[in-house]
Parts: structure tokens; sequence; C-alpha cells
């Protein structure tokens, strides 16, 4: 007996143009469907839950009890499947996904992406990698601030692109380069305002990506205005992130330090290598350079800090006999051999070094050790042309460089031992950055109103203990400084166009533009150690940016175009998020 079948097939419905028989084969049915709709055998899927259960194979057989529904004329079957002609494309010309290259096929993609994108750079194009999209991706038909992804908010694409080109313009043309062109107008926010989380410090790679990280141990890493990669890192926090000045394709790019680790990274977030702190501490502070003349081998140093607690009520019980009373000796010296270590360690710095050359990971050490009365706790650490400077609680700054003998083999030289003296006051360091070849901008803190005289050190008289200082590294003198926050400078940055930024703790929580034209007189003042009773020239005047706002870190986002160089952009750690400004 026929049944009568009524095809329904997208928004087609075929009433009574095929049948079926109770037993039938399904390529039986099916030929007739594809004759009827012309979609091929190999596409259809057949449904009728009041006949048979899910799509209906080829090998199936009708059910022999088959009937049509009780107050209906046909038996419904559903038809999906396209009668549209593929066209089977090349291997080469189809579409490949990055999940399913090699290696090595990724890295050819990596060098072929970064010529395409030199050639492509011209005078008035600019390419911030972390802020903007790729070049043919900008034109974005927004008109205001709008949400990118649920991470990215912020302007429109092609609105950057005209606020960075006019930057650059105005640059090139303005004969007066005393005044930054940075103007603090908030692009973007990266991260998500309610998260738990903090981003404690940033950098940037060299290909331009932003990577933070967050005091919950997350890693995240920013490219073309999206969350490229979310590390979780095994550690409870991410302190320290910095740039690891290494050209390897697949050497080292980054490092992290936080929670007793440090941990060296590629570009791509895969873990090199670990080093574990010495117990009871974690790194205080993190710098990596090129040692000074030896391109092939980078340094990567580390001060430490003390996370142990000493218990108070350790030793609060008083002995009842002379076995408890040998057990109280024994554990008291026992815990200050303890705090003799911990106290060895914060006044020491260990040196990591990468030969590039002789291993994929090449990674030796050496410590530097101050054991004398007069040392301190060292609390910053920061590169200087390939020389590593040290600041410490005392505010002594120490450089020490490193030279290949006649065996390759590395040996130390401490050149400079500088202190900031200000009377009545201890000066600790709180932040380092180089300004040129023989300036270094150091911010300090009022430790104690006790001074700590280091009688080796040469002394640099200041009247300030809360400033941020010029020295003059080969002449050992203070030429500026800047004084116009209500608490420590806890972040100093360098700007491209002869600026500097600096940001101050929660008690001023702001950010101070600097204009290049303070910075050139400070710079082209000629003081020398001969001068001590010349007045250092202080200077107050600045802007303060609305936006970010209070943060934990700057950092400069540079443009690609080497011609752009004085137009950037400037990432700063706030709270939760990243503000980027222009």
């Amino acid at each position: 007996m026929s049944i009568p079948i009524s095809l329904k097939w997208g928004k087609h419905v075929y009433d009574g143009n095929i049948s079926i028989e109770p037993g039938q084969s399904a390529i039986e049915l099916k030929t007739k469907v594809e004759a009827l709709t012309k979609v091929p055998i190999s596409r259809q899927k057949l449904l009728s839950p009041k006949c048979w259960k899910g799509f209906l194979k080829d090998d199936d057989t009708l059910p022999d009890t088959v009937t049509v529904p009780k107050r209906k004329t046909h038996l419904v079957v559903t038809l999906i499947g396209s009668a549209d002609t593929l066209v089977e494309k090349p291997l080469i010309e189809r579409p490949r996904f990055v999940e399913d290259m090699t290696k090595d096929e990724l890295d050819d993609l990596k060098k072929f992406e970064k010529i395409k994108l030199s050639n492509r750079v011209v005078d008035h194009e600019i390419d911030i990698v972390a802020l903007q999209k790729e070049m043919d991706n900008r034109d974005d038909g927004k008109m205001e601030m709008y949400q990118y992804n649920r991470l990215v908010t912020g302007l429109p694409q092609h609105y950057i692109e005209d606020k960075l080109i006019e930057r650059l313009k105005n640059s090139a043309d303005k004969e007066d380069k005393s005044s930054s062109q940075l103007h603090g107008e908030l692009a973007m926010t990266m991260g998500l305002e309610l998260r738990r989380a903090y981003v404690n410090s940033l950098a940037v790679l060299n290909d331009g990506t932003l990577v933070s990280g967050l005091d919950d141990g997350h890693i995240h890493l920013w490219h073309r205005g999206e969350l490229f990669r979310d590390i979780k890192h095994q550690v409870e926090s991410v302190e320290h992130v910095i740039n690891f000045p290494n050209s390897d394709e697949n050497g080292p790019s980054f490092v992290t330090g936080g929670s007793g680790d440090i941990s060296v990274w590629t570009d791509d977030g895969d873990r090199l290598v670990g080093f574990r702190s010495p117990l009871g501490t974690t790194s205080a502070s993190l710098t990596s350079g090129k040692v000074y003349g030896c391109k092939d081998i980078t340094y990567l140093a580390s001060c430490f800090r003390i996370t142990r607690q000493q218990n108070p009520g350790q030793f609060r019980l008083v002995p009842l006999d002379a076995a408890a009373q040998q057990r109280r000796d024994a554990a008291e010296a026992q815990e200050s051999m303890i705090q003799s270590n911990l106290a060895r360690v914060s006044h020491s710095i260990q040196v990591w070094f990468y030969d590039s050359k002789r291993s994929n990971v090449g990674f030796a050490t050496e410590w530097i050790t101050f054991n004398g009365s007069d040392d301190a706790p060292i609390t910053k650490l920061v590169d200087f042309n390939g020389k590593l400077v040290s600041g410490d609680e005392n505010g002594v700054i120490r450089v020490f460089r490193w030279s290949l003998d006649s065996n390759d083999s590395l040996s130390r030289h401490q050149d400079v031992d500088l202190q900031l003296v200000c009377e009545g006051f201890q000066c600790g360091i709180a932040s380092m950055e180089p300004i040129n070849d023989s300036t270094l901008a150091v911010s300090s803190y009022s430790v104690s109103s006790t001074e700590a005289i280091v009688s080796s050190a040469s002394p640099l008289l200041v009247k300030n203990p809360q400033a941020v200082f010029f020295v003059d590294m080969n002449n050992a003198v203070v030429k500026a400084v800047f004084d116009a926050h209500r608490d420590v400078v806890n972040c100093i940055c360098p700007l491209p166009d002869g600026g500097l930024l600096t940001a101050g703790g929660k008690m001023d929580a702001t950010v101070r533009l600097w204009e290049p034209e303070n910075v050139t007189m400070a710079l082209q003042n000629m003081k020398s150690v001969d001068d001590e009773n010349e007045d250092v020239p202080i200077f107050k005047d600045c802007r303060i940016l609305k936006e970010p706002g209070y943060v934990f870190d700057l950092k400069v986002l540079p443009g690609s175009n080497l011609k752009s160089s004085n137009v950037y952009a400037i990432a700063g750690a706030r709270y939760n998020v990243i503000k980027i400004v222009i």
C-alpha cells in the first residue's frame, strides 16, 4: 500500500508528489527526493519522528508498520540539505587555520606578516600594535566610544588614526618642539572594571604586543585591540613584567616575577624557564639588558624583598625547666640565623646571563652581595646602557658592568657609588629610568628622620627627600629637580618626544606631564661636582593629565613607523584595567 508523502524543505512543501511503501529501502526514497528537489543523496537529511528516529541512513529500511497518522492525509517528512553546486577549490586556495599549522609554518607566517607590515607603512601611516587594528580594518563606521568586545572599549579606529596622523603632521610642521604632542585623551580601556585582580605591571614587547601582569597570577597579552592570550601562571600574583631585549625568533621575549617565582617567556606566551627566589623572599625589582660591549649576551637581574613574617608571639612563654630553656635557646638561634640569611638576600642581587649563541636557554648565574654594616635592602634595579644600576633604602646608587676576558669569561666591575643625602632624612630609592646616555632620573622617598651616611659612597646633596632628580652619572652631580607630587613618585616614563611622565603614589594619585622644554633645560645644565654652591634648578610647572589617573605602572606604546617616532600612546595600569591615552 503506497503512503503519500508531504515533503517539507525550507519554505517549500511538496504534497503527494512522492510516496513510499512499507519495508522500502531508504535509498529508493532518497532517489525520489533527489529527482524532485535536486538535492544530492550525499547531502540529504530526512526526518520523520512519526516513522523513524533521527536522520534516515542510506542503508536503512522503512518500517513495515509505517502508516499515515490519524486525521492526516500525508506522512510528513522534513528534508535538510542544499541543492547548490559546491565548487571544490584546490588545497593551496583553501583557508588554513592556525590550529592546523606546524611550528615552522607559524614562524614563516609571522615573518611574512612583519615584512608585509613594514612594506605597507608609509610616511603618514601610524601603527600602534596594541591600540590599532590592521590598516585595512580601521573603518569601523562608529562615531563615538563603543565596546569592541567583552574586554575592550574604545574610540572608533578611524578617529584614533586621524588623531595620530594629525599629531604627526603637527610634530613635523612645528618648529617649536618645546611642548609635547600628548593630549591625554582616553582612547581605549582594556580589561574588566569589576575584575577582582589588579594590574600590577606592564611591558611592551619588541613586536608591539602589550603584556600585563595581574595579582591573581594571570598574564594577559594584548594585540590589535583584543586579548591575544590569557596565561594562568602557577603563582598567586604577578608583580613585575619586563621586556627581554633579545632578537631570537623563538627565544626569550619577556620576564615575569612574583610570589617567589621568576619566569622567562616567548612572545607567544610559552614558558621557557623559571627560577625560584630564595626561600622566604620574592623579587622586589627586575631588569634586563644587553651586556655592555657584548651584543650576544643579555643579563637578567633581580633583587629581593622579605616575605616571611616573624611570629611576634613565638617566644612569649617562659621556659619551665632547663630542657625547655635549651629548646628555647635552640629555636631563638635558628630564628636569628633565618633572619640573618633573609637580610643578606635582601641586600643582594642575583644576575642570570643568556648567551643566544651557546644554547637554546643558556642561562648562567652569579650573585652580587653587600654585607657591610652600612648596606640596606635593595629596592630598585634598572638597565643603563648595558650596565646594571641598583638603588637601596639608604639612597645608594651603584653601577655595575661586565666585560669579556681573554678566556671569554665575564668579569664584573663596579664603576659608580653615589648616595642621595638630605639633611635630617634618610632617602630611599623608589624608581629609576635612563633619560640619555649620561643622565639617570631617580625618584626618592623619606625612609626615616635619621640620616644614614655610607662612607664609601660619594654624596649627592639634595634639599628635598621626596622628588625626582636628574643625576649626571659621569660627573656625579644632581643637574635638576622635578618637584610637584605630594607623594612618592612610583613611575618615571621618558617620552619619545623628549617629555617626561611621572606618576605619584596614592596620596597624590596623579600623572603629570613635564614638557620637553623643561627636560631639555634640565639636561643642558652644566653643573659640575666643583659647583657645590650653585643652586640646582627646581621645576614645578607641569600639566596634570585627566587620564589615566592614579596608576601602578606606565609604558610607552611606540608607533611602528620610524618616521613617526614622536607619535605614540601611553598605557597605564589603573586598578583592574589598562587605560590607553593619546
